[in-house]
């Protein structure tokens, strides 16, 4: 798959046409995959190159002055884009000059002479242009205009609602990462390196990783979780803290990971934290034994899960 962060570009070596798919893409979920797959199919069918452009930056955040929680780091988006067939990912920089494009520019200027688009697929809340103006009923007419189609593909639904990275978020942040797998296709992942921490897991025969999100993560809510957590080239089942440590009266939350049956030094090193199920709330304990009785219980809890969907 061609990379690519400038649309003018794409025409290099003899590149000439496309079906294109435009979108934020952040989680790449279950919708996402479908649009694309429609996008690789037509594609093949009009004998010409499929592609994808999205963004260096969630659009909101120029737009509304805030960026949403990140689904997806960047390799990983990449990753999965490219394993659903696509030929070419633009990831263009989403600045305030691109941000006050109008819509008829964007297609005239981009679409038709940038990508030389002959199909543009896109979910049906797609909104493009300054102000979001643009809709897929402007898309349609413009590409009738500059000889472009275009195939609206409806939106997902998974266990009665529709698929959306709002949605996901939403879930994330309630705790639920159980129910964002259907939407996802996957467990909900953060990654970040381990940084010294208060040690306090240690003392209490539980040595836990203090992993710091190397980027602006989606966190689930406070709490505790059973998971896995890949170091290299394994994958570890995990208990997995959110919190504060009430117990011990800290103020900044922590990401907290003890691996199970683990034994080795990882400070400094890069890991990918999934979340599979949520255990419980995030409680004050009487003391530090209480909470390693119930740490013992969570680690026990745990296990037993990630082993049953091995």
């Amino acid at each position: 798959m061609r990379l690519l962060d400038n649309t003018g570009d794409y025409r290099a070596d003899g590149v000439t046409a496309s079906a294109v798919t435009i979108g934020v893409f952040d989680g790449v979920h279950v919708g996402h995959r479908a649009i694309m797959r429609e996008c690789v199919r037509e594609a093949r069918l009009r004998g010409v190159p499929s592609a994808a452009l999205t963004f260096d930056r969630n659009p909101r955040k120029l737009i509304c002055g805030e960026e949403p929680c990140v689904l997806t780091e960047r390799k990983r988006k990449i990753r999965i884009i490219a394993e659903q067939g696509l030929d070419c990912l633009l990831i263009v920089k989403f600045d305030e000059a691109f941000a006050s494009v109008e819509p008829e520019d964007f297609c005239s200027a981009v679409l038709a002479k940038d990508l030389g688009a002959e199909l543009v697929c896109i979910g049906e809340n797609f909104h493009f242009g300054k102000g979001g103006r643009g809709d897929a009923s402007m898309l349609e007419t413009l590409g009738a205009e500059l000889g472009f189609d275009v195939l609206v593909v409806p939106l997902m639904k998974v266990d009665g609602e529709y698929i959306s990275s709002t949605l996901i978020r939403k879930r994330i942040s309630d705790g639920k990462v159980s129910e964002v797998v259907g939407g996802l296709g996957r467990p909900y992942s953060l990654r970040g390196k381990v940084v010294e921490g208060h040690k306090r897991g240690k003392t209490m025969g539980f040595p836990t990783a203090n992993v710091r999100p190397e980027r602006a993560f989606c966190i689930p809510k406070d709490g505790v979780y059973a998971g896995k957590t890949v170091l290299g080239d394994r994958k570890y089942p995990c208990a997995i803290n959110i919190g504060s440590n009430p117990t011990f009266d800290d103020v900044e939350t922590a990401v907290e990971v003890f691996l199970i049956d683990f034994g080795g030094e990882i400070y400094g090193e890069s890991l990918e934290v999934e979340f599979h199920h949520r255990l419980r709330d995030e409680v004050k304990f009487s003391s530090s034994e209480a909470l390693a009785a119930q740490m013992r219980r969570d680690v026990e809890e745990a296990r037993d899960l990630m082993s049953a969907s091995d």
